[in-house]
C-alpha cells in the first residue's frame, strides 16, 4: 500500500486501484511519501487491503 500525495490531499491506495489512476498520478504530479505492508490499511478508493489476512 503506498501513501500519494495529491492536490486534494493524502490517499493510500492498493496496488490495483494505482493502476486506475495512472494518468491522474502522471498529470497532477502526485508523489509516493512512503509505502508500508500493513494488513489493517485499506485504500482509499477500493477499502480492500494489499494483504490477505489467513484465519
Amino acid at each position: 500500500m503506498k501513501l500519494w500525495v495529491t492536490p486534494k490531499g493524502d490517499r493510500w491506495l492498493c496496488a490495483e486501484c494505482q493502476k486506475q489512476y495512472e494518468k491522474q498520478i502522471e498529470e497532477e504530479k502526485w508523489r509516493v511519501a512512503f509505502e508500508k505492508w500493513e494488513p489493517m490499511l485499506r485504500c482509499s478508493d477500493c477499502g480492500h487491503s494489499d494483504l490477505d489476512v489467513l484465519d
